[in-house]
């Protein structure tokens, strides 16, 4: 690890950083560059495994940086230059503690560290410089003082202020803040963000007036849905195996057919780190494109459709809550010593044949049948774009356009289609595949025995 030594420096004039939950001595030595032994001795911790989250540990060797180093995750709309702003930080001490070369490197979803001085005032959007109009008259319009605007705007004079910039201020009394996207977007959030492999996005917009709202996300067309006109969401699956990095989001407001606002950032996509199964084999007839291409197609025209409907409500429960997980999502897999990399689609349940399978969610059945691959299937819709799937079964026991409820027993563990190790004895291998699919794209399915959608 990389550290620089601590130098002969007042404590008081060092500036501190909030621990966050799950971090420990070493990552933060780490993300500071400095030695675990130096953070020990600046700030005289006598037990370093008892260090606790909201604790302020003083930061050796970030010389003429002061306040509180505090986590932010960069926002839609949010650049460097508007963070600078927002936060009246300075671009030198932005790249110093985030050990970046430049400020370009900091993008939507990004996690980055900002000194913020407990004396600053709070600024915020409130205004886009109109074309053909003068920074003064902007501040005559914002009831504000021009000399203060170019300060807080850290523009050094008129001539450096833009038609389209954006400008902030100190919020007077009854005033609000413009969002940053849009003087017709009130809130708008991506979460998780940064964007991870496997996830299931949550875009949320609120608008102060009914609007169509489209938009796109990693390649993938949102559909949005709404109660009121006034708040929307949409859901969207991420591939597990997404390429890292960044990727596209586009956002675009229509009233009638006038289109109110187009927006497009890139914003970030994390990896995340799932693990490989022992290699599988298998039929080799079971992994032959022709067998296996025309059954995708089935399953994907079934999953890739989208009702304005929500059948589910809270969160999620096992199908097989009774049974061990023997394969999670995500781990990566090859068939047959077969070098190319696939990825599990979905949670293995152990357990045994004929144990019961059961609805995770109220929803409406949508296909029944027996597949080669995957074997006695049944697909349920829960609306919205959200559909789940029980594979391998031994047997199913609802019809095409049943409505199931939650808990309800819907068929039984078997081990039909591909199946590792079927062949062995009677019963071996049998498992229940459980698949889900956000608009069209395989997810993690626990995510949603924790977390109540959208």
């Amino acid at each position: 690890m990389l550290s620089s030594p601590v130098k002969a420096q007042d404590i008081s004039e060092l500036p501190g950083y909030i621990i966050q939950p799950g971090d420990s001595l070493e990552e933060i030595a780490v993300k500071f560059g400095v030695s675990i032994s130096d953070l020990i001795q600046i700030n005289n911790i006598p037990n370093p495994d008892f260090i606790s989250p909201g604790q302020i540990l003083k930061i050796p060797g970030l010389t003429g940086i002061s306040g509180t180093i505090t986590p932010v995750v960069v926002g839609l709309g949010e650049s460097a230059a508007r963070l600078l702003i927002k936060y009246q930080a300075d671009s030198t001490a932005l790249i110093k503690i985030n050990r970046i070369t430049n400020l370009s490197e900091i993008y939507a979803g990004s996690n980055i560290l900002i000194p913020i001085v407990e004396t600053t005032k709070k600024i915020s959007p409130v205004a886009i410089l109109e074309q053909n109009m003068t920074e003064l008259e902007e501040a005559v319009f914002l009831n504000a003082n021009p000399y203060e605007l170019l300060f807080l705007n850290q523009k050094p004079a008129d001539y450096f202020v833009f038609s389209g910039d954006l400008l902030f201020k100190i919020l007077l009394p009854g005033e609000k803040p413009l969002h940053q996207l849009s003087a017709s977007i009130e809130e708008i959030n991506v979460n998780p963000l940064p964007l991870k492999q496997g996830a299931t996005a949550t875009i949320r917009v609120k608008t102060d007036l009914p609007l169509t709202l489209e938009g796109q996300i990693n390649g993938h067309k949102l559909n949005f849905f709404t109660t009121d006109n006034k708040n929307y969401y949409a859901l969207q699956g991420i591939n597990a195996m997404a390429t890292p990095g960044l990727t596209e989001f586009r956002l675009t407001g229509i009233d009638g057919t006038k289109t109110v606002f187009l927006y497009e950032q890139n914003i970030l996509l994390a990896p995340v780190i799932f693990e490989t199964d022992p290699p599988l084999s298998v039929d080799l007839e079971k992994i032959d494109p022709k067998l296996t291409k025309p059954e995708d197609e089935l399953i994907f025209s079934l999953t890739s459709q989208v009702i304005p409907k929500k059948y589910w409500e809270g969160i999620f429960i096992s199908p097989a809550f009774y049974q061990e997980y023997t394969s999670f999502f995500g781990n990566r897999r090859t068939y047959n010593n077969n070098p190319e990399v696939t990825y599990h689609t979905g949670v293995d349940f152990g357990g045994g044949m004929g144990l019961p399978i059961v609805a995770p969610a109220h929803g409406k059945v949508v296909y029944t049948g027996s597949l080669s691959v995957r074997g006695n299937v049944t697909i349920i819709d829960h609306g919205l774009g959200v559909f789940s799937g029980y594979f391998h079964q031994n047997k199913i026991d609802v019809n095409v356009g049943d409505f199931v409820t939650k808990g309800q027993k819907i068929g039984e563990v078997g081990n039909s289609g591909r199946v590792n190790g079927a062949d062995e004895f009677q019963g071996a291998g049998a498992h229940l595949h459980w698949e889900l699919w956000v608009n069209g794209v395989q997810v993690n399915p626990l995510d949603w025995l924790n977390t109540a959608y959208p």
